[in-house]
């Protein structure tokens, strides 16, 4: 864990000991992020607990925070009050703002959204928190009597700058309003300076407040005189609704703005990067870093230093390394909404970006927002009706799973929350496009290509199916004939047994593998019954589909024992012998363990969910 610098300035001290005179002392307005009186956290335990650095030596200060989604922290308000009590703007810290995640990675606080009626506040992010589990959110608040526990990385009893973060135990005495009032439980576990903004957490290890003040008797640096070891947090479990709609605000960038070479901004579903090749790309949140999503171009690239500007006169404007607006030809693109002075440019939420410019009224009150330019990077919901398409850039989401046409040629199956990937078609064929064609083959064509005019990059094959319709259902992009039953499904299949996934080795191996989202565990449901991998390859039982036969796969070439029921039940059952399930053998777990055809009794190596 990154230490700070803990050197206390004679400005800084004599705050402190102001601070330390008031009847309840504000944690974390001096002194440094480190850690809460009580025992040491193990490291691998409450990763989304951070630290945060506001402002810069010798004026910085230390708080801690929690990770409540991948580019949003909760923390203190009074964190960033340039004042004790004073209120905190929305937008922009007024310090220069760090957060060190646990493993070290340190990103910066773009933007802050706090709440008027108690000590709490919402940080964004720059770049995405990965690999950190956010905080789980309780929706009720604990009873009085009931014990929390409360953490943070601010100084102990002895030490001023401990280097791990510590957690203390207490009582609820009260939740009223927005506060949660707290009292120690074994008399000696208190909240420290350095320790506000961090988590309180239930016996289930879910998120009910955040530190905000406490008497901090016992606390290194406190009067000798103070024994008191209460304290207060601000209340979550009442904001579960208040904090999704925070995380679904625009990111803006106002006239005069500029996102330099290798600087990003991320929205909920978005990412707008200013590549170090000149190119401004969105990518979707589960794309870029060579792992495609990529839903709208400048088209700029071989720019090295390139830089991108919201201009005073409504304009978006890609600038050359050294150009500017005094120099036309610097220019490597522009939305052209010049004439729109205060015009802003929005990441929003749901992937698009647009310039938008609010006008003014004669009374001075601001009008109508009007949208001058825009990316048309946004969601399409959840389905592809029959003739309907998804052009480049486009994307669809029921929530749990996303399903990309990135602009490169590549369909892409995601997991929402991790990014996981869950089944993709990779052509690279720039400004490819998928058509749920009338007939009910669902279909990847070429830029020019089309129905009747060939440029077939790959098909579902469900054809004689008027009326069919694609759509996410779970983690599988499903085709469906007009009567709800399926044609084609992708599927990742989990056993329930192992937690491993349907697997192919390359060769003829069927078997189970940790579940990573490669090629080689993504398997096509076919109209025909089949289970495809590989594109040619089928799941295959030996010779009759009898019982103790062994599961292989082998060139697709229709006969019977390539045909399988993926069943309601999560079994999977031979065509040939229904009564038979596919199995892992001898009920194995092990990566490796091989599959075969034994009668369905309802064991849990017969059951392979869609994750």
């Amino acid at each position: 864990m990154k230490r700070l610098h803990v050197t206390q300035s004679p400005v800084r001290a004599a705050l402190g000991a102001a601070l330390l005179s008031a009847p309840l002392v504000l944690t974390g307005l001096t002194g440094t992020a480190e850690a809460a009186v009580g025992t040491p956290t193990p490291a691998d335990t409450l990763t989304h607990t951070v630290q945060l650095s506001i402002g810069e030596w010798p004026e910085n200060r230390g708080c801690t925070a929690t990770v409540v989604d991948e580019l949003w922290l909760a923390t203190a308000a009074s964190c960033f009050a340039e004042r004790p009590g004073e209120a905190v703007p929305v937008g922009k810290p007024a310090r220069k703002t760090t957060v060190t995640l646990t493993g070290g990675t340190v990103r910066n606080v773009v933007e802050l959204a706090p709440r008027a009626d108690r000590d709490l506040v919402l940080a964004r992010l720059d770049l995405p928190a990965q690999g950190i589990t956010p905080v789980r959110l309780s929706t009720t608040a604990p009873a009085a009597g009931k014990q929390v526990s409360a953490s943070g990385f601010g100084r102990t009893k002895t030490v001023w700058v401990p280097d791990r973060l510590h957690s203390a135990a207490f009582v609820v005495t009260s939740a009223t309003g927005g506060d949660l009032a707290l009292d120690s439980a074994n008399g000696t576990d208190v909240l420290c300076k350095g320790d506000t903004g961090g988590p309180v957490l239930d016996a289930a290890g879910n998120l009910v407040g955040v530190n905000s003040r406490s008497w901090q008797g016992g606390c290194l640096g406190a009067p000798a005189t103070e024994t008191r070891t209460g304290a207060v947090a601000a209340r979550t479990d009442d904001l579960a609704s208040w904090i999704e709609s925070v995380k679904q605000r625009p990111v803006v960038l106002r006239g005069g703005e500029t996102l330099r070479s290798g600087e990003t901004i991320s929205s909920a579903n978005a990412k707008l990067i200013m590549q170090t090749n000149g190119d401004l790309v969105i990518y979707h949140r589960t794309g870029g870093e060579n792992r495609g999503g990529a839903l709208w171009v400048s088209g700029t690239s071989g720019n090295p230093g390139a830089y991108a500007k919201m201009q005073a006169d409504g304009n978006f404007v890609v600038y050359k390394k050294d150009g500017n607006e005094a120099d036309p030809s610097s220019v490597l693109w522009a939305s052209k909404t010049y004439g729109h002075a205060g015009a802003r440019m929005t990441l929003q939420a749901n992937g698009n970006l647009g310039v938008h410019h609010t006008s003014t009224t004669t009374d001075g009150s601001a009008g109508v927002s009007k949208l001058l330019w825009q990316s048309d990077t946004s969601s399409r919901g959840d389905k592809l009706t029959s003739g309907a398409k998804l052009m480049p850039g486009s994307w669809l989401t029921n929530g749990q799973t996303v399903l990309m046409m990135d602009i490169q040629g590549n369909v892409l199956l995601r997991e929402a929350a991790s990014g996981r990937e869950l089944w993709g078609k990779y052509s690279w064929n720039w400004q490819s496009y998928l058509h749920m064609q009338a007939d009910g083959s669902l279909v990847l064509y070429t830029k020019d290509g089309g129905q009747g005019r060939g440029g077939n990059l790959w098909a579902t094959e469900s054809w004689n199916g008027a009326g069919a319709y694609a759509a996410l259902e779970g983690n599988a992009l499903v085709v469906r004939a007009q009567d709800g039953g399926t044609r084609w499904a992708s599927s990742t299949f989990r056993g329930a047994q192992s937690g491993r996934c349907l697997d192919w080795n390359g060769t003829t191996g069927a078997m189970i593998w940790d579940c990573w989202g490669g090629a080689n565990q993504q398997w096509d449901a076919t109209a025909a019954k089949e289970l495809r991998v590989g594109g040619d390859k089928c799941l295959t039982a030996d010779k009759g589909a009898n019982q103790g036969a062994r599961v292989s796969v082998q060139p697709c070439d229709g006969s019977a024992e390539q045909k399988w029921n993926v069943n309601s039940d999560t079994t999977i059952t031979a065509v040939l012998n229904p009564g038979q399930c596919m199995n892992v053998w001898g009920q194995a777990t092990a990566n490796g363990s091989t599959l075969g055809l034994w009668g369905c009794d309802g064991g849990a190596n017969t059951k392979w969910a869609r994750p």
